[in-house]
């Protein structure tokens, strides 16, 4: 685990925001001793908006999974209220051992807030800065799975060698040139890759991979009931033609994924020669993503961390008004894209790897033609 990355998640978990819920937490407790009904309600729905607005729940993947390491799945987010509903809702009929339940949730939280605390101001103490930018940039995660890459230096080479291209021509297709791609975070402790990119390329790679995940899960849907149908008895010409009807699913959903990014991102500076080529590359770089995705790797986009703008004061000059809608207009413009990406990236996190070789039944050779 990054030292960098711990901190800024510490950072987030100790925000007044955050900190509120134990206030709210010593009041619910109050009124249930109390038999206050209407105030547990109120307090209740409080808490239940206060978890649900927890930054934990927009985490990407390798956010999250620092979170569940250190622990703080339990105390925050959707899984600590989910852990709050329980010692509720267990003891409905025995009000003391609630109250008595609900004393150490706090007790225990109160005990973990305070000691993330100074865990991060150690690390602050230790001229550890904490990783988030803050500027255009969206920072692009490759998580790849041991089983992925064994953990082999020429393993890891080839998948990084293979985004690079599938890079390189996103760059291309969207600005009409394409430079080498550097890495600007590595992980420690796993092998998890960060790239900066542009927004037009987040934007591009996020409604790629939503396209394709919604794909795989099509194809698990029919697998499953493929294995139904199979259990029911159904012959194996009736099989092989559920088989060869994945196929052309897997297949078409490929091409029309291709197709619409380059109709959808494609700079009009580009001319119809070379558009033709990027289909073709775009085409193999969907496949390979359907692969990584397949064997388990995660990929996820993580947008800027952005203020809004001040807007411009009356008494302020043309050049200033000019510069502060300039800004104003800047900020809209990402917020929409990180709106794009974030939609993208909880579509995600519904999938994980099933164990299901969904890509089977591709072309063969389909991977070459993307160079």
């Amino acid at each position: 685990m990054d030292a960098s990355k711990l901190l800024n998640i510490l950072l987030d978990l100790t925000s007044n925001s955050e900190n509120s819920i134990t206030d709210t937490l010593s009041l619910l407790v109050n009124n249930i001793s109390a038999n206050q009904s209407t105030e547990i309600s109120t307090n209740r729905q409080k808490l239940n908006k206060a978890f649900e607005d927890s930054i934990t729940n927009k985490y990407s993947p390798s956010n999250l999974k620092i979170v569940q390491n250190i622990g703080a799945s339990d105390y925050f987010g959707l899984t600590g209220y989910n852990k709050l509903e329980e010692i509720i809702n267990n003891n409905a009929f025995n009000v003391q051992k609630t109250i008595a339940d609900l004393q150490k949730f706090i007790q225990n939280r109160t005990e973990y807030v305070t000691l993330i605390k100074m865990t991060a101001d150690n690390l602050r103490e230790l001229n550890i800065e904490a990783h988030f930018h803050d500027d255009s940039t969206f920072e692009v995660g490759l998580l790849m799975p041991e089983e992925l890459t064994n953990n082999k230096i020429i393993n890891v080479t080839k998948e990084l060698n293979h985004w690079d291209r599938v890079f390189k021509t996103l760059t291309e297709l969207t600005t009409g040139s394409a430079d080498d791609t550097e890495i600007s975070f590595v992980n420690n402790g796993s092998l998890e890759f960060f790239i900066n990119n542009g927004p037009h390329i987040a934007v591009c790679l996020a409604f790629a991979v939503e396209r394709i995940i919604k794909l795989y899960k099509n194809i698990v849907e029919i697998r499953s009931a493929k294995e139904k149908l199979k259990e029911l008895g159904i012959s194996t010409g009736e099989q092989r033609t559920i088989e060869k009807q994945e196929k052309d699913i897997l297949n078409k959903g490929i091409d029309s994924i291709a197709s619409d990014i380059v109709k959808e991102f494609a700079s009009k500076q580009i001319d119809g020669g070379r558009i033709n080529e990027l289909k073709v590359a775009m085409k193999g770089h969907v496949t390979y993503i359907v692969k990584c995705i397949g064997n388990g790797m995660t990929i996820e986009i993580n947008p800027p961390e952005i203020l809004e703008p001040k807007e411009a004061k009356e008494t302020d000059t043309e050049e200033k008004k000019s510069e502060a809608k300039k800004l104003k207009y800047n900020y809209d413009n990402t917020i929409k894209q990180i709106e794009i990406v974030q939609k993208s990236m909880d579509t995600i996190k519904t999938i994980g790897k099933t164990g299901m070789d969904i890509v089977k039944y591709l072309t063969d050779g389909e991977e070459a033609k993307e160079e």
